[in-house]
This record gives structure tokens, C-alpha cells and sequence, in this order.
């Protein structure tokens, strides 16, 4: 628990810094590596510094747009070069396959409401490359699912800031501990999609 505590230390920290608009954007960046709780980051900067709700809310709109391009890129020119890397690390291939059959059936509502719904965002916008959707729709329906997402969030601070705030700071360590639990069952979820 001491280690999630120093976690929730660090993130508050950069949060009051001068420069966390930067800071968010470097962690959204690091989302495409990693598995990281960005709506969890984002209400903890919000949670933090209130009154930048809306310009955090920006940032990581237009942070998802930007890593969005990057999985429509490698969907669109890298899979015949990474694709096996994705659907054995990051995704599994059952997984993969439906999206691409949900993408050739809906399009863009299929990008829309999968960057909105809590499911993996490499796999939304690698597959939608893939799927060569037309670059503009993609990111027309990305921008709108995201905004709507994040500025949401934001939204719910602005009314529930404080009572969010009282919870975090008691169950931080709990928090985590079902994160914890929650990144190991979607793990284990997509290895048995696989399989």
C-alpha cells in the first residue's frame, strides 16, 4: 500500500505543477505502451486542480486523438509487421476479428462507441487502420467520442468534486488493489478470448 500511496503522491504532485497540462499529455502518451487508468488519472488531475477541469478534459481529448493516429497508422501500414505482436501481447486474435467484422458492418459508429465504452483503445483504433476506414471519419468519431467522454468526467468533478475527493484520499490503497484486480481479469478475459 505504501507504493500505490507514493503513486497517488507523485500524480497529485504533477497535478499542482505549473506544467501539468504537459504532464497529463506525457501519461496519455504512455498510455500506448502501458495499461494505464487514464479516466482515473484525468479525475485525479481534476480532482487536484479543479478549476482546470475543462483544459485537462482538452488535453486528453486531444492526447487520444494523437495516439489514436498512431494505432490507426500502424492498423493501416505496419500489420503485416506487427500484427502477430498485437494479437499475442496486447489483443487476443478472436478479439481482433470481431472488431474488424463489427468496423465492416457499422464504420464509424463502431469507432464512436468504442472510444467511448471502456474497451482497449489500441485495439479500436488499430483495427479500425486495418480496416483502411477513411482517415476523416475515423478521426471525426474518435474526436467526438473522447470529448464526450472525458468532458463528461470533468463535468461529474465540477458537481461531485468534493465527495470523489473525500473517497480517494480514504480508499487510495483499496483503489488500487481493484485496479489491480480489474487489469488482471481483462488480461485473463482476452487470454481466454484467444484460446
Amino acid at each position: 500500500m505504501n507504493i500505490t500511496r507514493k503513486v497517488y503522491n507523485w500524480a497529485a504532485q504533477k497535478a499542482h505543477s505549473p506544467h501539468a497540462s504537459w504532464w497529463l499529455a506525457l501519461i496519455f502518451f504512455l498510455e500506448m505502451f502501458l495499461f494505464l487508468p487514464m479516466d482515473a488519472l484525468l479525475i485525479l488531475f481534476c480532482m487536484h486542480t479543479p478549476q482546470r477541469r475543462y483544459l485537462y478534459a482538452l488535453v486528453s481529448t486531444l492526447s487520444s486523438l494523437f495516439i489514436g493516429m498512431i494505432g490507426y497508422g500502424v492498423g493501416y501500414l505496419l500489420w503485416d509487421s506487427v500484427g502477430d505482436f498485437v494479437t499475442k501481447y496486447l489483443i487476443s486474435p478472436s478479439f481482433f476479428e470481431r472488431l474488424v467484422t463489427h468496423y465492416n458492418e457499422h464504420e464509424y459508429a463502431a469507432v464512436f462507441l468504442g472510444s467511448f465504452l471502456p474497451i482497449p483503445f489500441k485495439a479500436v483504433t488499430i483495427s479500425a487502420g486495418f480496416c483502411q476506414l477513411s482517415i476523416g471519419g475515423f478521426l471525426i468519431a474518435l474526436f467526438f467520442a473522447r470529448a464526450v467522454r472525458f468532458f463528461l468526467l470533468a463535468e461529474m468533478m465540477q458537481h461531485f468534486g468534493t465527495q470523489i475527493r473525500n473517497f480517494v484520499d480514504r480508499h487510495f490503497g483499496s483503489l488500487m488493489v481493484a485496479f489491480g484486480a480489474k487489469v488482471a481479469l481483462t488480461f485473463a478475459f482476452f487470454w481466454i478470448l484467444g484460446n
